[in-house]
């Protein structure tokens, strides 16, 4: 399970290093939400609280990385990225459970 959630956490920050190319970042943004689409058929997520936490940090953050991506002047990657990092410190204190 921890790999699949170390891949969605790896195709954010993919998606974030190619923020300023919008057709790449929307690519691995959809890589990663078919990887958590994946993880919520394979596992129970809404019975685990962890994952489900997790999965719904994944879509604020996502959701907050596509509102920027289609502005016309984006202002708040450094919100996005604050909010990767939160992801990232959520999914090792999985891993730490787990």
């Amino acid at each position: 399970m921890n790999n699949w959630t170390n891949e969605i956490i790896n195709r954010l920050d993919t998606a974030y290093n190619a923020r300023f190319e919008k057709e790449k970042s929307l690519v691995f943004l959809n890589d990663a939400y078919q990887n958590l689409l994946f993880l919520k058929l394979k596992y129970a997520i809404d019975e685990d609280a962890e994952l489900s936490n997790f999965a719904t940090s994944f879509m604020e953050v996502r959701d907050l990385f596509i509102n920027e991506l289609s502005d016309r002047y984006p202002e708040n990657y450094a919100q996005v990225a604050c909010q990767i990092q939160k992801l990232h410190d959520l999914n090792g204190h999985m891993s730490t459970n787990v």
